[in-house]
């Protein structure tokens, strides 16, 4: 007598293969994202504990002449904007009101200040004016390499494509991360002994963040 018996199911399988393909694909693609993300983000955590040097920066202070009085901050930005080779429209204004300070025994009326800041991941600009002076002071940063990688992971002064990339790498770790408890739960444990995986690293991050304070 012949038996027959019904042959197992592929879908498994093949629902398997394909979330590997794809967890190693997205893994390839994601590889240099996550490095940046990862040298930086050492770097930041550890560069006041460390003493790492390596986020240095360079300064340089200058003075520019106004040549008329400016109406507003965004008449000043205009003037100041081709001597700083950026556009005006870069120059954040903020402006703080004029009021009266203690000199010696008496009082002075300091006047309104406009300062202003520009930020790029390669380079800071920040200009100082005070309402009817001739000049404004210009303070220029420039960082290190690494100080620029560093901001490149903040999103310091960058433009909405960097951020949505930046989106996108956080995304796929999160997928990575998903598919890699999935992937090991298939193949290495039971759905119980996952659960339990994933719910001792959820307790010991969220008990790390609480003594940190």
């Amino acid at each position: 007598m012949v038996h027959l018996h019904p042959r197992p199911s592929s879908h498994r399988g093949n629902s398997q293969k394909w979330l590997r393909r794809i967890h190693a694909w997205f893994g390839l693609a994601l590889a240099t994202m996550l490095l940046l993300f990862a040298t930086t983000g050492f770097l930041l955590n550890h560069r006041a504990v460390l003493k790492i040097p390596a986020l240095d920066r360079k300064e340089v202070t200058q003075l520019l002449p106004v040549e008329a009085a400016p109406a507003d901050p965004a008449a000043l930005a205009a003037a100041l904007a081709p001597a700083l080779g950026i556009e005006p429209s870069a120059l954040k204004p903020k402006v703080d009101g004029a009021r009266a300070v203690s000199w010696g025994n008496g009082e002075l009326r300091q006047p309104e200040r406009w300062t202003f800041r520009a930020d790029t991941p390669s380079e800071s600009v920040q200009v100082e004016y005070w309402v009817g002076g001739r000049q404004a002071e210009v303070k220029r940063t420039k960082p290190n390499l690494w100080l620029y990688l560093a901001r490149l992971h903040m999103s310091i002064g960058t433009g909405p494509a960097w951020v949505l990339l930046s989106d996108a790498a956080a995304l796929g770790l999160a997928f990575l991360g998903l598919s890699g408890f999935w992937l090991w739960g298939r193949l290495h444990g039971s759905p119980r002994r996952l659960a339990l995986l994933a719910s001792g690293g959820l307790a010991v991050a969220t008990g790390l963040a609480w003594v940190a304070g």
